[in-house]
């Protein structure tokens, strides 16, 4: 006998895309349409100038930078493979008054899903991380240089991986599967909102410390920096709750969506959403130099080599002799 519950989502979808009128605002979806494209394109090439930063770059291939071209392979996911899926809807339903077929929408929902989930336990991963690197500085030296990194790389994605299957092959109403959901995004929020407390008090008391002393040692330098990385982590970890936090409202009321499924609202919902994605990149650069000069390398490597380069190579140079 078949379970009622095991195609509840798919007799769901069924009935929705039925009823659903397969088109959209010609003016609305061309916008739409226009958005996405640039964000595919942006962070594609944002999330791979990530990677290959922290690959090649002498200074950059440090512990916790491992955990930062990590979530750029989360968010280049959804860059690379989400919004070509979602461009694919949109332009049916904008131009062509056509539904989307019903394998490009739970490829689009499956891998966007995939994602966000990776990308909110590579967060949690490195606030865990910051939390160390400034409260326990000298056991992050030992510890996150060794196995420590690689188990909170290996726990991300297995974790995503695990939680993808049980999303496809766990026998349960969708409204369980979605508070299942909910539980972990809230808890690695949590872990999260924990990790930055304990962070924030230590930093205050560090600076009441220096301020005591009126000193400044080279640990206090090494600290300043740790901080300004811990900033900077923060202000993407904000980034990335602004983004979805429209989604999670749309779903408040006990999982009903407060705004018409596939309507003008919930695409742009969906394009501010997935738009966090092609940000990341940008916050590293505005606020790292490390990662300015090794976005600044790359580009001339590719698109041809000048003068400035050898300037460049020169100051990476005394950059790994001041941190060595």
């Amino acid at each position: 006998m078949n379970d009622p519950n095991r195609n509840y989502l798919e007799n769901a979808s069924l009935s929705t895309t039925s009823e659903a009128e397969c088109s959209l605002d010609v003016a609305h979806g061309i916008a739409l349409i226009t958005v996405n494209a640039m964000i595919a394109l942006f962070g594609t090439f944002g999330n791979v100038l990530v990677c290959l930063a922290v690959v090649t770059n002498t200074v950059l291939r440090q512990s916790s930078n491992y955990l930062l071209g990590s979530l750029a392979v989360a968010d280049l996911i959804a860059s690379l493979i989400c919004e070509p899926l979602f461009l694919d809807i949109l332009i049916r339903k904008s131009l062509y008054n056509d539904c989307a077929w019903m394998i490009v929408e739970r490829v689009y929902f499956d891998v966007s899903n995939f994602s966000a989930a990776a990308s909110v336990l590579h967060m949690s991963a490195i606030s865990i991380d910051r939390f160390i690197a400034i409260v326990f500085p000298l056991r992050h030296r030992t510890c996150m240089k060794g196995a420590g990194i690689k188990a909170l790389l290996i726990s991300c994605w297995l974790v995503t991986i695990l939680l993808f299957l049980l999303s496809k092959y766990y026998r349960a109403p969708i409204a369980k599967k979605a508070f299942i959901n909910l539980a972990i995004f809230i808890f690695c929020f949590l872990i999260i909102l924990v990790a930055y407390i304990l962070i924030v008090i230590s930093l205050l008391q560090q600076k009441r410390r220096r301020v005591g002393l009126r000193v400044q040692s080279f640990k206090d330098v090494s600290s300043r920096y740790e901080a300004r990385v811990a900033y900077t982590l923060a202000i993407v970890i904000i980034v990335f709750t602004a983004c979805w936090f429209p989604l999670f409202i749309v779903f408040a009321a006990a999982g009903k969506m407060l705004v018409k499924r596939d309507g003008i609202t919930h695409y742009w919902i969906r394009t501010v959403t997935i738009s966090s994605s092609a940000m990341n990149f940008l916050i590293y650069g505005w606020r790292m130099r490390n990662f300015r000069e090794a976005y600044a390398e790359i580009l001339h490597k590719i698109f041809g080599c000048s003068g400035n380069c050898s300037a460049l190579t020169n100051r990476r140079s005394i950059s790994a002799t001041n941190l060595s």
